[in-house]
């Protein structure tokens, strides 16, 4: 598999990986750092499942796979594989699942012999009875009386669905050793009758109709280095109704299941395993274990594997140094690519881009406690601001859609005032000023959030650093949200150092630079692919001047993956001086449209009708826009229109943008403009009032006719993006340049869709 570095770059990177890694342990930060890379089909790239859905048969076969390769490779021995439920969206009608590997940080097993894990989608032909071996084995092992185990049953057939049994790790007494307890349930007439629905037996229990006792019993939250839970010698109950959770246990598919509550506990989730294996074992049957997962940042670690629209998402677990960062994500690549999933696909253009899934990255500490950003609050101060003032940041390494409604805004994409309200939080975030994690969440939850107050769908996501109202996700981490999957895995690890360089640089020197008032200059400026490139060098240079020699040149794949070149022309002035005349891909933000009811349902379009592109001029002097008029003596046109051209940092170099419509589509904001391909660049003599030549750019095939499907190849996918440019001979006459009133607020883009002006 070839790489976009060398050998020497990569050894370059690397080394500085472990340079960062002496100065966070010196510094004693204890950073860990994870991610949510996704992936897609190598082969399909035209069902739904791969397109636009979450499910998908081969989706959960590819799951299936993957679980399968990496489990061995990252848990070694004793490692849980675990079939549980994901996020259960709205208009979905069931929650989507997570296949997941889960073991001991301390190298305990989890669970120790393999041949009792049943593997999902094979018929082991369990029986009834065997299910009755199973459960007499379990009870026996938790030492609780048999009377306490009820079946449960359909709500349609009353047929028998399973048996549930009430479970919770009790202290019998203040400091005093914990049992297994048990109680009983009395539902109405004494019947057991499940909720409708094809979820496990666990997720459908009539909780609702249970009327429960006003003193329930507390779980008793030992850690796992204590001692382990005991079964009662003899069985002993709690007051009826006092235990809100239960293990369940189902035939399904001839497959035993085993459903586990919802622990708050390590120890308790831990030594329940125990149980199950140990009785699986004295029953002979392999169970296939799911419901809930173990609590995190508790000792138990692991990854999930779960659906999401277009890719498969891998919440790979967190590292707690470069070198496990790099053996962890180099795995994953490796397994991923031979079980038939990619990290890059086409669009029908040809364009590559990334897998559509982004590739969220995670930090925090070993545990909650231990997390850099409840230690140091300042530290999330720093990042924000740093991001804040560097927009490449948020740019550069995001996907196709971007922007105020987009799934990772930057926090001055959201709201208008969030900036000043965001300086007000930061007196309060000081270096060197203790803050409860409890206030932490309390003062960014209101401001990292997107137009609408979704706290997730933001650049800096602190869903689970500390939320109060949800103790499972109080777990001392930061997401950053606006990173998207690089096509190479040492290109993913580029960005994680440089997070991590971050984190060291700020920990020692905290970043209190004042927040800057960018206005319209991000979806202006900052859409365009060389000012980025001119705000990464600012980046480059702060971090070399803080001893971290970052290059400018290990950047340059994000650049031609993010911002490919539809193509260039050569062409002579009339003096014989050679000019060159370049498109490249630039950022369009795409809006969330207004809500629409189709079929009973209410949907949210996305306006993915508009395109952006880079026009370079290289060889000229003197071609600048300066107000509303041009100055010097050549002017770049589009479709008859000036390109406001401003004057980079080389001599006789110039850039502008030009927004335009791609795409008619069924739903976008102003319907009546029609698309504007072609685009016809032409580079003006305006002395001699003369076309020297220019460029032709088509949106689809130059026949007109859309592509119909993707390509399927990296060929068939540079076929279409060559075949969409051509060089363009000069036009015929005089050429008149049309006076052109550009809008204050986006000074740098020539947008189509405004009236024409005339030609003076």
């Amino acid at each position: 598999m070839s790489h976009p570095y060398t050998e020497e770059q990569w050894q370059q990177i690397d080394a500085l990986g472990h340079r960062v890694e002496e100065e966070l342990n010196r510094l004693g930060v204890g950073l860990t750092m994870g991610g949510e890379p996704t992936f897609v089909s190598t082969d399909d790239f035209e069902s739904l499942q791969w397109k636009i859905a979450a499910l998908g048969d081969e989706k959960r076969e590819l799951a299936r796979k993957l679980l399968g390769r990496l489990g061995p490779r990252f848990s070694a021995q004793g490692g849980l594989l675990h079939y549980g439920q994901g996020k259960w969206y709205p208009g979905e009608a069931l929650p989507r699942w997570a296949l997941a590997c889960y073991w001991r940080e301390d190298g305990v097993p989890l669970w120790r012999n393999p041949k009792l894990l049943a593997l999902e989608g094979k018929d082991y032909g369990h029986t009834q009875q065997e299910v009755a071996l199973f459960i007499q084995a379990l009870i026996q092992g938790l030492g609780i009386a048999p009377e306490y185990v009820m079946p449960a049953y359909e709500p349609d057939t009353n047929e028998l669905a399973g048996y549930t049994l009430p479970l919770l790790a009790v202290r019998r007494e203040e400091k005093g050793q914990v049992y297994w307890q048990t109680c009983r349930w009395t539902p109405p007439e004494n019947r057991l009758q499940l909720t409708p629905g094809y979820s496990p037996l666990g997720l459908r229990l009539p909780l609702g109709m249970i009327p429960w006792a006003e003193d329930l019993e507390e779980e008793a939250m030992a850690t796992l280095d204590s001692e382990p839970i005991a079964p009662n010698a003899t069985p002993v109950a709690s007051p009826d109704n006092s235990i809100r959770v239960a293990l369940s246990v189902e035939l399904r598919d001839g497959l035993l299941h085993v459903f586990l509550p919802p622990f708050s506990s390590a120890r308790g989730y831990a030594d329940l395993l125990v149980a199950i294996e140990n009785s699986a074992q004295a029953a002979d049957i392999p169970v296939l274990i799911e419901g809930y997962p173990p609590l995190g940042n508790a000792g138990i670690i692991g990854f999930q594997i779960t659906p999401d629209p277009g890719v498969l998402e891998v919440n790979i677990h967190p590292a707690a140094h470069w070198q496990e960062l790099v053996k962890i994500h180099t795995t994953l690549h490796e397994e991923a690519q031979q079980c038939g999933l990619g990290i890059e696909k086409y669009t029908q253009d040809g364009r590559r881009v990334d897998t559509g899934g982004g590739s969220h990255i995670t930090i925090g500490g070993q545990t909650t406690a231990e997390s850099p950003l409840l230690r140091r609050p300042d530290l999330l101060r720093s990042l924000i601001s740093y991001w804040q003032n560097h927009p490449s940041l948020s740019y550069l390494f995001a996907g196709l859609f971007v922007g105020p409604t987009s799934q990772a805004p930057r926090v001055d994409e959201a709201r208008h005032e969030s900036l000043y309200e965001l300086e007000i939080a930061f007196q309060s975030l000081k270096p060197d000023q203790a803050v409860p994690p409890s206030l932490v969440d309390r003062l960014l939850r209101n401001l990292l959030v997107d137009v609408t107050g979704n706290t997730h769908r933001t650049a800096f996501c602190i869903d689970k650093l500390f939320p109060m109202e949800n103790y499972r996700t109080q777990m001392g981490l930061l997401e950053f949200r606006a990173f998207s999957m690089p096509p190479d895995v040492q290109m993913s690890l580029l960005q994680m150092l440089l997070i991590r360089t971050l984190v060291a640089w700020f920990w020692e020197k905290p970043y209190t630079e004042p927040l800057i008032r960018w206005g319209t200059t991000l979806h202006d400026r900052f859409m365009l692919p060389y000012y980025l490139g001119e705000d990464l060098k600012e980046v480059v240079a702060d971090l070399e001047k803080v001893g971290y020699p970052f290059r400018l040149e290990w950047f340059e794949p994000f650049f031609e993956f993010r911002f490919p070149r539809y193509g260039a022309v050569t062409l002579q002035a009339l003096d014989h001086t050679s000019l060159q005349l370049e498109l490249r891909h630039a950022i369009e933000p795409w809006h969330v449209l207004g809500e629409e009811t189709t079929g009973g349902m209410t949907a949210r379009y996305v306006d993915s009708s508009m395109e952006r592109m880079q026009v370079t001029l290289r060889g000229a002097l003197g071609s600048a826009l300066e107000g509303d008029h041009f100055s010097g003596r050549y002017v770049v046109t589009c479709n008859g229109r000036p390109v406001p051209l401003k004057a980079t940092a080389i001599s006789g170099e110039y850039v502008g943008g030009v927004r335009f419509r791609a795409r008619q589509l069924a739903a976008s904001l102003h319907p009546a403009i029609a698309p504007h391909s072609p685009l016809v660049f032409d580079l003006i003599d305006t002395q001699e009032e003369k076309s020297l030549g220019g460029c032709i750019y088509y949106v689809n095939q130059p026949n007109g006719e859309p592509y119909e499907k993707f390509p399927t190849n990296h060929q068939e996918a540079a076929s279409r993006m060559e075949e969409r440019f051509l060089p363009n001979t000069s036009v015929p006459g005089k050429v008149k340049i049309p006076t052109v009133h550009l809008s204050p607020e986006y000074p740098l883009t020539l947008d189509l869709r405004q009236a024409v002006v005339e030609v003076p």
